[in-house]
């Protein structure tokens, strides 16, 4: 087969089998990094469009890189990532600066991977500019099927190690940060590429400290993608939990309204009933006076925002028969402020009596509420029993709910709220007991 081709291409034959096997390395190490992308419609369709036009784009390569096999490297190598990127954008749904870090991650993997196989080869003793075999002998099908099984192997192993499960959006800041890093990435890239090979020559040390750097390089590369992916994820999720206390304030402002005036109705509806109790049997009293106890409040923690609180989830609690009792000093928590606190509690026991309504056993329905000082560190620990087997992921349990998307911030929300204060929020489980422990050493800010 090789001889066919080079009788047929003459001189362009080797780098059209160089150009070749790179261009589908390449492809292969792309599409690895795609994996948690969403596809477009007729993804198969396009693909099978596409794939055509990759062989004019050897062809075109190659010929160039035999004319001139130093001096337009770069050239030829961004024809290859144009085409890479554009087959992205019309392969998959996700934003440009999405695509942007796949197509890095692919240029950094092949050149890791391709350098560090002619690290091999330099090993034993033979020039990587004049063969791919590690033998002194060359056996075509036997050379080319360990180097793809190396390259391959190599690829999924960094793949595995820089993959990510899942896509997040990026703000208007991250979506420059990633272009300059993209575009400064393979600006560099190219240059390295252009002129490493003019001037390694026969200097053996010179050609394998190319190598090494470029191997560095390209896992430094990885590196700074992966943090960026990382922080862009970091800087979403406090987006959606500052969200989440502004909601959450918002609510709480309307929920003080809603009970100033249920009180105020309590309090009349009092007041009438005492004017026609005379015409009441005192069953009749006694069931009106516990339908009124129910709505009307007199929780008193020291604390406002505990108060609408717990008031809240006492209505709840009366309606799902869940017993929950509280302990106490909401003046130790008047350092934190009135959103943040709010977001905190209503987090905490919500969290608590979400996972008491699973439990079917009516003795362990209940939830425990304790909020003070211990030994001059204000603490709140809330208790409930479950039944669900818990997951944990960075420290934290995770929600039951399917939509990971739109849940699974509270805690995630309480933990940031308690490190801004100079707290701690941790967690122990005894059996089906769930425990939580908040608490704030120094309260004087």
């Amino acid at each position: 087969m090789s001889t066919f081709i080079f009788d047929f291409l003459g001189i362009e034959s080797k780098q059209l089998i160089i150009r070749t096997s790179s261009l589908v390395e390449f492809i292969f190490y792309t599409l690895i990094l795609t994996l948690p992308f969403q596809k477009t419609k007729n993804f198969g369709l396009k693909l099978c469009i596409i794939l055509p036009f990759t062989l004019p784009l050897i062809l075109l390569v190659a010929s160039i890189n035999s004319l001139h096999p130093y001096l337009l490297t770069g050239i030829v190598n961004i024809f290859m990532y144009l085409f890479v990127l554009a087959a992205l954008c019309i392969l998959f749904k996700e934003a440009l600066s999405e695509l942007l870090l796949c197509l890095v991650g692919g240029i950094a993997i092949q050149m890791i991977v391709g350098r560090l196989y002619e690290l091999l080869i330099l090993m034993v003793k033979n020039n990587p500019y004049e063969t791919h075999s590690f033998f002194r002998d060359t056996v075509p099908l036997r050379d080319w099927t360990i180097y793809f099984l190396v390259h391959f192997s190599l690829s999924l192993i960094l793949a595995l190690i820089f993959r990510r499960k899942e896509v997040h959006e990026h703000d208007r800041a991250n979506q420059k940060l990633i272009l300059f890093f993209s575009l400064s990435f393979i600006l560099v890239t190219v240059l390295l590429n252009s002129f490493s090979r003019s001037f390694e020559g026969n200097n053996d040390t010179l050609v394998f400290i190319i190598r090494a750097f470029s191997i560095l390089y390209g896992l430094l590369t990885l590196l700074l993608r992966t943090r960026i992916l990382e922080a862009s994820k970091l800087k979403r999720e406090l987006l959606i939990m500052d969200e989440l206390i502004y909601s959450e304030k918002k609510q709480f402002d309307n929920m003080k309204s809603e009970i100033e005036i249920i009180n105020m109705k309590c309090h009349d509806l009092r007041q009438q009933l005492s004017n026609i109790s005379y015409k009441l049997t005192i069953q009749e009293i006694e069931a009106l006076n516990a339908a009124i106890e129910v709505y009307d409040t007199n929780i008193k923690t020291g604390s406002d925002i505990l108060d609408v609180i717990l008031y809240k989830k006492k209505l709840f609690c009366e309606k799902n028969q869940i017993d929950m009792t509280c302990m106490a000093d909401g003046q130790c928590l008047s350092f934190i402020s009135p959103s943040h606190l709010y977001s905190l509690l209503s987090n905490a026991i919500e969290n608590a009596l979400e996972a008491v309504q699973s439990v079917t056993d009516e003795k362990k329905r209940t939830i425990s509420i304790w909020i003070g000082k211990e030994n001059g560190i204000t603490a709140i620990h809330v208790t409930n029993y479950f039944n669900a087997e818990l997951v944990i992921i960075d420290n934290l349990p995770q929600t039951s709910k399917k939509d990971k998307n739109h849940h699974g911030y509270g805690m995630k929300s309480m933990r940031h709220i308690a490190q801004q204060y100079n707290g701690t929020l941790s967690f122990h489980t005894e059996d089906d007991i769930f425990f939580l422990h908040i608490y704030f050493p120094n309260t004087k800010l």
